[in-house]
């Protein structure tokens, strides 16, 4: 009979804290259901946030807020390890929370990152947390003001991210995000899903309305950023040139 147990570990700067595993741990092939960057957070993903904030309400600590960019590095990190069965913070081969917060545009002054693997319900893996003593603290830290979490079936695998921004980064809320961040001011970058950088992902979403005119159903003038009435190649290099750059 396979027995399913409880891993997890936490890391809040750069030191690592892990528990031994108590049972044997089978991880199913690779499922890659969680939201991609930009979706709507998922119920799990969400309970998780509300318990966070139900045990940091009960000593005093505040709400944390849903962060865009948190959300992304969790959801990287969480995918990145149910496809490769790796279980670390920082030894899975894509750096660590640090850089992997970094590289979302997000700057931090202090952070830190729970994970898990083999809670099926947001209450399991929060009460493993609650019940370890690095975890706890990053949960209850009154320093940290952010939080990204991500969920994935296979394992079930968990991660958790938390930091407190730079007071030049205004934080940004994903669709249906738990909290209510600070409005950003618009960009000067043509960044079309709002994480404050331009990737590939604004260069699919232009493309995705190439030879789309103001006259079709749906015409949308961000788009159209040479201003000419059409989506067209001249449109998508305007992005493609615009690539790695970040909001003023």
């Amino acid at each position: 009979m396979v027995q399913r147990g409880l891993q997890s570990s936490h890391l809040r700067a750069s030191v690592v804290t892990a528990l031994a595993a108590v049972a044997t741990v089978v991880v199913p092939a690779a499922v890659l259901l969680a939201s991609p960057p930009g979706e709507p957070i998922l119920p799990q993903e969400q309970a998780v946030v509300d318990l966070v904030n139900q045990e940091r309400a009960k000593v005093g600590a505040p709400a944390l807020i849903v962060n865009y960019s948190l959300q992304e590095a969790a959801w990287s990190h969480n995918e990145h390890m149910v496809s490769t069965g790796c279980f670390s913070h920082d030894r899975c081969g894509n750096g660590g929370p640090g850089d992997r917060i970094k590289k979302t545009g997000y700057r931090s002054v202090t952070w830190g990152e729970n994970i898990a693997r083999g809670q099926r319900t947001p209450a399991a893996v929060m009460n493993a947390w609650m019940n370890s003593t690095g975890h706890r603290r990053n949960i209850l830290n009154k320093d940290f003001t952010d939080i990204g979490v991500a969920y994935n079936p296979s394992g079930p695998t968990w991660t958790q991210v938390f930091a407190t921004p730079r007071q030049d980064y205004a934080t940004v809320v994903p669709p249906a995000g738990g909290g209510s961040g600070t409005t950003p001011p618009a960009c000067s970058v043509p960044d079309f899903d709002a994480d404050r950088v331009v990737t590939q992902v604004d260069v699919n979403m232009v493309s995705a309305r190439f030879m789309q005119t103001a006259s079709d159903p749906g015409w949308d003038p961000r788009y159209d950023l040479i201003k000419d009435d059409v989506v067209n190649v001249f449109d998508v290099f305007e992005v493609v040139l615009s690539l790695d750059q970040r909001c003023d």
